[in-house]
């Protein structure tokens, strides 16, 4: 499942990319961003039988607290936010690079300095290089 699950995440971020940047202009952001958390939550309800849910999906639901408050709003943010940088001329082979390459360099700050992770010196030179592989990106001769 290691594999298996780090090969469904690839792929459904690459088909996020591709089909995000090709939702027509014409069509409101926000409505858009509604139309794919109404299929997400059909298709939720259609995979849950295969997640059982140990001691009944009541337990589970009183289970849920402030963090899926905070998700739910960063994955709305990281919706509109793709939407409107591929609206507003960022290319495909661009926009997630760029944004990718900051993430990463801000979650491990996050990782260090709130959990506590431990970062190597092979670690803070790949760091580096994904700083200055952005710096490169942007460079327009």
């Amino acid at each position: 499942m290691f594999y298996v699950s780090a090969s469904i995440a690839i792929i459904g971020a690459v088909g996020y990319q591709y089909f995000v940047k090709r939702v027509p202009i014409s069509l409101n952001p926000v409505v858009s961003v509604m139309g794919i958390y109404a299929v997400m939550l059909a298709l939720c309800a259609i995979l849950l039988p295969f997640f059982p849910v140990e001691g009944g999906l009541l337990k589970h639901v009183r289970q849920l607290n402030w963090l899926q408050l905070a998700l739910a709003v960063s994955v709305f943010m990281i919706e509109l936010g793709f939407l409107l940088m591929y609206r507003h001329g960022w290319k495909l082979s661009m926009g997630n690079l760029v944004t990718g390459a900051i993430v990463n360099v801000a979650l491990v700050g996050l990782g260090i300095t709130l959990l506590g992770e431990k970062v190597s010196a092979i670690n803070f030179i790949g760091i580096a290089l994904s700083i200055l592989g952005l710096a490169l990106i942007g460079y327009r001769p």
